[in-house]
C-alpha cells in the first residue's frame, strides 16, 4: 500500500516539471513562452550547465559572430525594461533526430514593441538528460530581411 502511494507521489512530481515527457518542439515552445515573459528563473532551467550560445549577424559589412554565455543571456533578458515588449514569432519547426541529440531549426521574425526588428533562423541542439530535454547549444542568425519574411527593412 505504501509503495503505491510512493509511486503516485513520484508520478505527480514528475508531471509538474515543465520539461518532463515533452517532445523537442514542445520544449522550444515553452522556452519561448518563458522568453517572452522575461522569466529568467524558468529560462535558466532549459540549458545544460555548459551550453553554448552564438549569433551570426549578416550585414553590408560582412558576417559578424557573437558568442554569449547562458549567464549573460539570462542577465540580458532580466535587464529588459518592463515597458519594452518583444516577440519572436516562430514560422516553422524542422526537427531532426540525430542519434542521442535532436536538432530543431526554427525560422523566425522578431518584433520590438510591435515593430519588425529582424529575422533569421534558430538552431537548437537538444539532449535528453534522464527524462528531460536540455539545450546543449543555441545558435541563431540575424538579418534585416529574409526570404520567408513579408517584412523588409
Amino acid at each position: 500500500m505504501i509503495e503505491n502511494y510512493r509511486l503516485l507521489l513520484l508520478v505527480l512530481l514528475l508531471s509538474f516539471h515543465p520539461l518532463s515527457a515533452q517532445k523537442p518542439k514542445e520544449v522550444i515552445e515553452t522556452f519561448f513562452e518563458s522568453f517572452h515573459q522575461k522569466d529568467t528563473v524558468s529560462l535558466s532551467g532549459y540549458f545544460m550547465r555548459d551550453a553554448r550560445l552564438a549569433s551570426v549577424q549578416n550585414s553590408l559589412d560582412g558576417v559578424r559572430t557573437k558568442k554569449e554565455s547562458v549567464e549573460d543571456f539570462i542577465k540580458a533578458i532580466g535587464s529588459i525594461p518592463d515597458d519594452l515588449s518583444f516577440e519572436e514569432r516562430l514560422l516553422d519547426f524542422n526537427v531532426v533526430d540525430a542519434s542521442g541529440m535532436t536538432l530543431v531549426l526554427t525560422p523566425y521574425e522578431f518584433y520590438v514593441n510591435g515593430r519588425f526588428s529582424h529575422c533569421g533562423t534558430n538552431v537548437f541542439t537538444l539532449v535528453k538528460m534522464e527524462s528531460e530535454w536540455k539545450i546543449l547549444a543555441l545558435y541563431d542568425t540575424r538579418n534585416k530581411s529574409c526570404e520567408f519574411s513579408n517584412q523588409t527593412n
